[in-house]
C-alpha cells in the first residue's frame, strides 16, 4: 500500500484568513483615529468664563475676578500669567487675550505699508466705538481715513482698554493731542522746547539776494523776509544791482540739534547804488513789534503785508493752484505763511472785526473791515482767537487776534492771509500804501539803545562771510561809553576789515 503524503501549508497562507478577519476592525480604528485627530487640529482655544464674545474694554477687567484667580508670583516682572484656581475650573491654564494687554499706558503707533488708522488702532485692542469717537472729534480737523504709510502716533491706553489719548506732531516745533473729556474727545495744542540762536551773514549781490544768500549757504527763507522789511521803497526784482550789499542779524530756531526755521530778523541794512536803508525790530510798550530805520520811521504801512512772523512763504498768491487737501486746481487768493502753532497773528491795520467764525474750508478765521473801507483782511486756519475778539471788536494795527492753526483745509499749521480791495481779492505783498506811525516820544530813548547794539553788529559783520552764531546780546542801560557792542564779544571771523 502507497501511503498518501498532504502538501506543506506554509505559514504565510495560514496568517491570510487572519488578517482578512481582523481588516475590518483596523479600519475602523483608523477612521475614530483620524476623525479624533482632525478635530483636535480644527478645534479653537477653550472659551473662558468671563468673555462675552466682543473683546475690547467690553470684558470685564481682571479686577474684577481675582477672587476666583492667582496670580504666578515666580514670572518675570511684567511677563506673569494668571493660573486656574480650584474655585475657578473654567478659567484657561494661560489667558493670553484681549484681558491681557502688552500696550498699557502711553505707546507709540507707526502706520503700516498698506495699513489703515483703524486697523492700526485695532491691532492694539482699541475698542471699535473708541476709534470712531475718536476719528469723528477729529473730522474737523483732519481725516484720520487718510493716513500714509510711516506716520507716527502716540496713544495713552487705559489698564481697562479704553483709549485716553491720541496725540501726533503737526511739524517739528508743535503737536495736538485728543483727550478722552465725558463722551468725546477733545483737542489740546502744544509745542515743543525749542532754542534760539542769533546769527550774522554779509554778502555781495550778483545775480539776486536769493543767489548771493545760496552762495554763502544762508537760509533761504531770509529773501522773502527782506521783502517784506524794506520792499516797500524798494522791489528786490527790479532795484537791486550787481555790487550792491547787505548784512543780515537774525535768529535760528533749533530742536535736538537740529535747525527747523529761520526766526525773526532783528536787524538788516542793503546799499542800493551807493544808498544805504537799515531796518530795526523794535517792541513797542504795548507788545506790538515793527521795524523802523534809525530815525524811527515806520518801515511799515497802513495796512500790513505779512501779519504774522513766518518761517516760509508755503503758498502765493494764485488764480490757479492744486489744493493740496482737495486735490483739484483751483484759485488760492491769499498768501500762506508757514509758521509753528500758536504763532500770534495780529491785525493788518485798524478796523473793526466782521467775522470771528468757523468755515469747513477756512476753519476758524477772522474778518476785518478796516478804517480805510477800501479794505478788508482775512485770516484763516486759526487754532483760537485772542481773548476779546468778536463780531465788533474794534482792533489797532498789531494787536494780536489769534494764532496760527491748522483748522479747515489745511495739511499743516498756517496762517492763509488775504486783502480784498473794494471788494476784490488782491494780492498782499504788491500793495502801494501810506506809511504807519514812526516810534513814538517817549520810547526814543529805549529805540536809541537798541538800534545802537543792532547797528554797531551789523557794521561789523564783514560781506563775503558765512552765517556764523553770535553770543546772546546783553542791551546796557544809557548812558553807556563807547559802543553798545562792548557789551558783547564778535567772532573775531564774523568782524569786517576797517
Amino acid at each position: 500500500m502507497t501511503l498518501e503524503t498532504r502538501p506543506e501549508i506554509s505559514s504565510e497562507e495560514t496568517q491570510r484568513p487572519l488578517i482578512r478577519r481582523a481588516l475590518p476592525f483596523i479600519l475602523g480604528a483608523a477612521v475614530v483615529v483620524a476623525a479624533w485627530g482632525w478635530n483636535q487640529w480644527t478645534a479653537g482655544p477653550p472659551a473662558s468664563a468671563i468673555e462675552d464674545g466682543v473683546g475690547g474694554p467690553a470684558e470685564k477687567p481682571l479686577a474684577d475676578v481675582l477672587g476666583i484667580i492667582q496670580h504666578d508670583m515666580g514670572a518675570p516682572d511684567g511677563l506673569g500669567l494668571f493660573v486656574r484656581s480650584p474655585e475657578c475650573p473654567l478659567l484657561p491654564l494661560a489667558e493670553l487675550g484681549p484681558l491681557y494687554r502688552h500696550d498699557e499706558g502711553p505707546v507709540e503707533m507707526r502706520i503700516g505699508r498698506g495699513q489703515t488708522f483703524y486697523e492700526a488702532m485695532a491691532a492694539r485692542y482699541v475698542a471699535h466705538e473708541d476709534i470712531m469717537t475718536l476719528v469723528k472729534a477729529v473730522k474737523e480737523f483732519r481725516n484720520l481715513r487718510n493716513v500714509r504709510a510711516g506716520e507716527m502716533f502716540r496713544l495713552h491706553i487705559k489698564p481697562d482698554g479704553g483709549l485716553e489719548s491720541l496725540g501726533f506732531d503737526l511739524d517739528e516745533e508743535s503737536y495736538v493731542v485728543f483727550r478722552r473729556e465725558g463722551d468725546s474727545y477733545t483737542r489740546h495744542d502744544f509745542t515743543y522746547p525749542v532754542e534760539r540762536r542769533l546769527k550774522a551773514v554779509g554778502g555781495t549781490i550778483n545775480l539776486s539776494l536769493y543767489a548771493s544768500l545760496q552762495e554763502l549757504d544762508a537760509p533761504l527763507d531770509l529773501a522773502p523776509k527782506m521783502s517784506d522789511i524794506l520792499g516797500w521803497d524798494l522791489d528786490f526784482t527790479r532795484d537791486l544791482r550787481k555790487g550792491d550789499t547787505f548784512r543780515i542779524l537774525f535768529e535760528e530756531v533749533w530742536k535736538d540739534g537740529k535747525r527747523v526755521r529761520v526766526g525773526q530778523i532783528l536787524g538788516a541794512e542793503m546799499v542800493n547804488k551807493g544808498k544805504a536803508r537799515s531796518a530795526y525790530l523794535f517792541t513797542s510798550t504795548d507788545d506790538r513789534p515793527g521795524y523802523y530805520d534809525a530815525e524811527g520811521n515806520n518801515l511799515a504801512k497802513q495796512l500790513m503785508r505779512a501779519p504774522v512772523q513766518y518761517s516760509r512763504i508755503s503758498s502765493g498768491f494764485s488764480f490757479r493752484r492744486f489744493h493740496p487737501v482737495l486735490k483739484r486746481w483751483m484759485p488760492h487768493l491769499g498768501v500762506d505763511y508757514a509758521a509753528p502753532l500758536g504763532t500770534p497773528v495780529r491785525a493788518a491795520g485798524d478796523g473793526t472785526v466782521m467775522a470771528a467764525t468757523s468755515k469747513k474750508g477756512n476753519g476758524r478765521f477772522i474778518q476785518i473791515r478796516h478804517t480805510n473801507a477800501e479794505y478788508e483782511t482775512y485770516y484763516l486756519h486759526l487754532s483760537r482767537y485772542a481773548q476779546g475778539i468778536k463780531k465788533g471788536s474794534r482792533v489797532t494795527q498789531g494787536q494780536v487776534i489769534g494764532y496760527v492753526g491748522a483748522t479747515g483745509y489745511a495739511t499743516g499749521p498756517h496762517l492763509d492771509y488775504r486783502v480784498k480791495r473794494n471788494g476784490k481779492f488782491v494780492n498782499p505783498r504788491k500793495l502801494k500804501l501810506p506809511a504807519a506811525a514812526p516810534v513814538s516820544g517817549e520810547l526814543k530813548e529805549q529805540f536809541a539803545s537798541q538800534t545802537e547794539m543792532y547797528a554797531t553788529i551789523l557794521s561789523e559783520v564783514a560781506l563775503g562771510q558765512e552765517p556764523v552764531t553770535l553770543p546772546p546780546l546783553v542791551p546796557m542801560e544809557a548812558p553807556f561809553m563807547g559802543p553798545v557792542s562792548a557789551a558783547l564779544e564778535l567772532p573775531w571771523s564774523v568782524r569786517a576789515a576797517h
